[in-house]
């Protein structure tokens, strides 16, 4: 195996602290998202984070087929191969159900369900030629329980538990892996706002250890699955949520 991994939204949040484990193990790395200078950003962070860490990038949307096929290219042609790809694609913009529509429930399915398919259909016919790898999909605990105005989000993020065990099973014969993570709510851009304005009062009624949890805590489950888990572990959505779909809510 060549040792490279694609970590797709590696320039930020829970992709970004995954990719700087998996380059602290010695993994090759080609960070992918849609904006470029984040990625940007992102490579010189993580070269000088990490000494002698070999870190490329590749801008493309994920939710476009032939972007995908080209962001899996340019990782064989970097680095040489392709082994591993964590894949954290996912957007949320609150929206009623009552007012959805075709623009604002294409707006989150596409990058966060189709940006899911692509890149990891391109990057599983690389791993099946080659003898094999191990994907970790970004799912959320959106996925089993829902929250008011996120109907499409939860929708995605379910339908990404569902792939990954589809995945599972029809790769397994390629002797690819294929495992999910569901977070609960992570000191990320993307909550900013909830992280920041968060009272303890409302941190105690989150979850069971009444905090957020941060990037680099998902990224050690990751690193897990990506370098470390059995191969008994396949098809498996792990929650890593600070015990939020253990606890009922109190009256």
């Amino acid at each position: 195996m060549s040792n490279v991994a694609l970590v797709v939204g590696g320039g930020t949040g829970i992709g970004y602290a995954s990719a700087e484990r998996l380059a602290r193990r010695g993994v090759s790395i080609m960070l992918s998202g849609r904006r470029e200078e984040k990625l940007k950003a992102a490579q010189e962070q993580l070269t000088a984070a990490v000494e002698g860490a070999q870190v490329a990038y590749s801008a493309g949307d994920g939710a476009v087929e032939a972007d995908a096929k080209r962001i899996v290219a340019d990782t064989v042609d970097a680095l040489g191969g392709l082994d591993f790809c964590v894949n954290c694609a996912g957007t949320y913009e609150p929206t009623d159900f009552l007012d959805m529509d075709e623009k604002s429930w294409r707006q989150t399915i596409a990058p966060t369900l189709d940006a899911m398919l692509y890149p990891c259909v391109a990057a599983a016919r690389v791993m099946a030629e080659n003898g094999g790898g191990r994907f970790v999909l970004i799912s959320s605990i959106n996925a089993p329980v829902s929250e008011p105005e996120a109907a499409h989000y939860s929708a995605a993020k379910a339908a990404v538990a569902s792939l990954a065990r589809s995945m599972a099973v029809d790769l397994a014969k390629h002797d690819i892996l294929v495992n999910a993570i569901a977070p609960g709510w992570v000191a990320t851009d993307m909550v900013g706002d909830f992280v920041e304005n968060a009272t303890p009062e409302s941190l105690k009624q989150l979850n069971i250890l009444a905090r957020v949890g941060q990037p680099d805590e998902l990224g050690n489950v990751i690193e897990y699955l990506v370098l470390d888990a059995p191969e008994y572990l396949d098809g498996a959505t792990i929650f890593v949520d600070g015990g939020q779909t253990a606890m009922a809510p109190l009256i």
